[in-house]
């Protein structure tokens, strides 16, 4: 019996929730030994954070999840080891933008009768500290320095109305209404934004987005491996690679194939801007930039792509010549027609695609990668976008 591990059990469930863990008390005594000495016995003693940090994940998650009743029992626990009422509250509040008002509205009146059992006096204050004529200006004080104006460059292909009106909700509400608030600082919010992204599922590019933020401010790799990895066992293991595997060359210390700043040394023609006006087309980030005018033909531009994007499945037409030619330079990726096996890219290969053909080209999920596109001259040339390379076909793909 791994005695160190009941130990170790013990004395943590002892300081978040001042009581003894199960020994054979109810109908699932079992089930309970197992997830109290997983949870409390190895993955709280594994990382840096300390019971506090983990306590505001756990919420985090809970509230996610909208599994009540453990959220609080976990409210009870964050004010043992002595967070304040307005900690927790703007942990469970900044939820809202993420997970919609109604699930956070059922997180809130759990947390509250936590709250008044543990004797906490409600109302809490308020913690808002800008009108409603600084949301904005204030929201972007936060958002451009770490994530600059991406967004509303690459939703510029809304209908009217809709294109300044999401980028603009995104800086007002989850920046101006909630970031600016009190009760907690910037280093804790994104650090449980990416927890919190984790938790949902589907949302892996917003992690990896995250993750660089939650970096900007101040969290090392370390940290946001251990808040992910705390989160698990109330997300599930899944969740947890999803999240580690969109973020590996972030948090990976040069132990992926080939990190960031590796691939921007050897991609010598330049990353350039993202390319916000064919962005409905891909899946994850890619990046353009132009090395002769678009005007001339043949056109040539630097095509690159964040591990894992790909671009939809797509033909390039042309009544006479057309097509298109791929440069590889930096990274590794894939190319792949239609009924055909995926052919894997690699600095020096050049890939033909005659006009007609049905086909798509991306990076690899662990790593960066870039080529040259080349647009063929040809008369009444034009591209059709077709449907999305799906999770399956791309996650199937193996050397």
């Amino acid at each position: 019996m791994n005695t160190d591990r009941i130990r170790k059990t013990e004395e943590k469930f002892s300081e978040l929730f001042g009581g003894k863990p199960t020994q054979n008390e109810g109908t699932d005594a079992e089930f309970m030994r197992i997830l109290q000495r997983f949870i409390f016995g190895e993955v709280s003693y594994v990382g840096s954070l300390d019971n506090r940090m983990r306590e505001l994940i756990t919420v985090t998650v809970l509230t996610v999840n909208q599994t009540l009743p453990q959220l609080k029992a976990h409210v009870g626990a964050c004010l043992r080891v002595g967070l304040s009422p307005l900690e927790i509250r703007e942990t469970v509040y900044q939820c809202a933008p993420f997970i919609g008002f109604p699930k956070t509205l059922n997180a809130i009146a759990a947390m509250n009768e936590a709250f008044t059992s543990g004797g906490v006096s409600l109302p809490l204050e308020n913690a808002g500290i800008v009108t409603e004529e600084e949301r904005y200006t204030a929201g972007s004080k936060i958002q451009n320095p770490v994530y600059g104006k991406e967004i509303a460059e690459k939703y510029l292909w809304l209908p009217d109305g809709f294109a300044e009106s999401v980028p603009k909700w995104l800086t007002e509400l989850c920046f101006g209404d909630f970031s600016t608030r009190k009760g907690l600082d910037e280093k804790r919010r994104e650090l449980l934004t990416v927890v919190m992204l984790a938790a949902m599922g589907g949302a892996e590019v917003q992690v990896r987005s995250h993750a660089i933020g939650a970096m900007k401010v101040g969290n090392t790799a370390e940290e946001v491996v251990c808040a992910l990895c705390h989160a698990m066992p109330y997300m599930g293991v899944p969740r947890l690679f999803n999240a580690l595997n969109c973020c590996k060359e972030i948090l990976g210390n040069g132990r992926t194939s080939m990190n960031e700043s590796e691939f921007e040394k050897r991609n010598v023609f330049g990353r350039g801007k993202e390319d916000a006006a064919d962005a409905r087309y891909f899946i994850g980030n890619s990046y353009l930039n132009p090395l002769t005018s678009p005007t001339e033909k043949p056109f040539f531009a630097n095509v690159t792509f964040e591990p894992g994007c790909r671009n939809n499945w797509h033909i390039h037409h042309a009544k006479k010549g057309g097509g298109q030619i791929l440069l590889c330079i930096a990274g590794s990726g894939w190319y792949q027609e239609w009924d055909k096996p995926a052919r894997s890219l690699h600095p020096g290969d050049v890939v033909e695609i005659p006009a007609g053909v049905k086909h798509w080209h991306g990076a690899k999920k662990d790593g960066w990668f870039s080529h040259i596109a080349v647009e063929v001259p040809g008369e009444e040339t034009s591209n059709e976008w077709l449907e999305p390379v799906s999770d399956e076909q791309y996650d199937g793909l193996s050397e």
